[in-house]
């Protein structure tokens, strides 16, 4: 008897498996075989009284049964709902079909409402050509018969419960000026050498959250799909502005586990999720070692002060931009392409539209890129003070007003002097001992490091990759200087006794 119940459970089992793969389409199929209900576990599960093909079968059909049997469906049709979403983004069947990689026949088809019941896959590429926010991919999901995510479909899930998406990356701030082959490092790493987690590493103001920004611009002309996440623990810049919506950072928290929730809001929608400010630990940080393990096929770029320190990770430091060699007599037109002098000058012309490269000031605006080491937001803030100091003034008072290097609209991002003291609070004793030592010199080599470390060499990479020392120059090769912005934190946070010696 038992066999016979056996067999008679299994036959059961195979014809509602076949049938689901019919009339269920891509959708439906693809849960039973997800599943991988074989014949032991049809027998397993009727002890529980309820089959897991049964329980494939009966959550969305039998739903979709009773919504006819309740009256008149005031929901659009897909077909209706995939023709006013084109008409109202203005996009033919042939762009809508070349957008979504998918036939402009099987576009016809949708929208004449021959095909009723889509791929699942294919509803959620005309969504992403659609960029149909999150209820309304979900609307598009819920007419075509199939759940927004194969998540909601494997757990019998309704459409409502599921986390929302993640904005999409905001538009960097303006032009990218010097930073070509840095972004085109960033893109290879990501595009041409497919590592998974890249981090941009520099101290605050260096132009990491920009740089990230216009990569992110770049891959999604290119197809990709771009998730943008701010960690509540990271510092907001100025010029970078959040992507609009009621939470432009990231997901609403839905556990207490902010990984949780990022990889419930990544779902199957993104293939690179951009993480700015991704130093924050602690309850409101995400661990990205964790996030990539539970997304096998996600890309994250992150950016911080620090490196991650995880396996596979890839470390792009962002230094200060290049600075003009002080000599007499600049040629103005060569002067204006280095990379320094090019930013400061497009930040002058926003408020002094008339500004020009002159006799008079080439020599101060040369003096003041280099003295502030080239670092983009202490060139804009330098170049906002000059509306009410001239640029030679303004050189005469930087070494001694530090105000001067906050924002003159005073914003509310951190000073540099506090945002570069973050980047030296980070790094071990080792290597704060080694800044404290040679903050006062204009440059050293690697060996006058052997008296204050065990291994000077290691040191100076960290100071290196942190961005809080740099190369002296083409003309002294070998030789290492600290940031003009380290030398000033060095000098204000100095003993006053020590700085009369000085």
């Amino acid at each position: 008897m038992n066999n016979r119940l056996r067999n008679t459970v299994r036959g059961i089992g195979d014809r509602e498996r076949e049938v689901l793969g019919r009339t269920g389409g891509d959708t439906l199929g693809e849960i039973d075989r997800r599943m991988n209900t074989g014949p032991h576990a049809v027998v397993k599960n009727v002890a529980t009284g309820l089959l897991l093909s049964e329980r494939a079968v009966a959550g969305p059909r039998q739903r979709l049964l009773s919504t006819r049997s309740e009256g008149p469906r005031e929901s659009a049709s897909f077909a209706d709902l995939l023709k006013r979403h084109r008409g109202r983004s203005g996009l033919t069947q042939q762009q809508l079909a070349d957008f979504a990689t998918l036939s402009v026949r099987a576009i016809r088809d949708l929208e004449s409402g021959r095909v009723r019941r889509p791929r699942r896959e294919s509803v959620g590429l005309l969504a992403d050509a659609l960029r149909l926010r999150d209820a309304e991919r979900q609307q598009l999901h819920a007419a075509g018969g199939s759940p927004a995510h194969l998540r909601d479909a494997l757990l019998g899930l309704p459409a409502s419960s599921a986390p929302p998406a993640l904005p999409e990356p905001p538009a960097p701030p303006g032009t990218l000026v010097g930073r070509e082959a840095e972004l085109q490092v960033l893109l290879d790493q990501v595009t041409v050498y497919g590592h998974r987690l890249v981090s941009v590493v520099g101290i605050s103001g260096i132009g990491k959250t920009h740089l990230v920004l216009e990569a992110a611009r770049v891959l999604r002309a290119k197809g990709w799909r771009v998730g943008w996440h701010a960690s509540a623990g990271g510092t907001r810049c100025c010029g970078a502005h959040p992507a609009a919506g009621p939470d432009p950072g990231g997901p609403s928290p839905r556990t207490a586990d902010p990984t949780a929730d990022l990889v419930a809001a990544i779902g199957e929608r993104h293939d690179l999720v951009v993480i700015d400010s991704g130093d924050a630990s602690g309850p409101g940080g995400v661990d990205v070692g964790e996030l990539l393990r539970r997304c096998p096929g996600l890309h994250v770029v992150v950016t911080g002060l620090t490196p991650r320190y995880l396996p596979g990770e890839r470390v792009l430091p962002l230094t200060a931009m290049a600075v003009p060699e002080e000599a007499p007599g600049h040629d103005h037109v060569r002067l204006a392409e280095v990379e320094s002098v090019a930013l400061f000058l497009s930040h002058m012309r926003r408020s002094q539209p008339g500004f020009r490269l002159r006799e008079d000031n080439a020599h101060a605006v040369v003096r003041l890129c280099r003295w502030l080491d080239g670092v983009p937001r202490a060139l804009e803030y330098a170049a906002g003070w000059c509306l009410v100091y001239p640029p030679e003034l303004l050189l005469a008072r930087a070494g001694r007003d530090f105000s001067l290097l906050s924002s003159p609209a005073g914003c509310g991002c951190q000073d540099l002097l506090s945002s570069v003291a973050r980047s030296v609070d980070i790094v071990a004793q080792s290597c704060r001992s080694v800044l404290a030592e040679v903050a006062d010199r204009p440059h050293w080599t690697v060996g006058d490091l052997d008296h204050l470390v065990p291994d000077p060499a290691a040191a100076l990479h960290a100071l290196l990759v942190h961005g809080l020392v740099r190369p002296a120059g083409a003309h002294l090769p070998g030789r290492f200087t600290a940031l003009q912005l380290v030398r000033l934190l060095h000098l204000r946070d100095r003993p006053p006794a020590a700085a009369r010696a000085c």
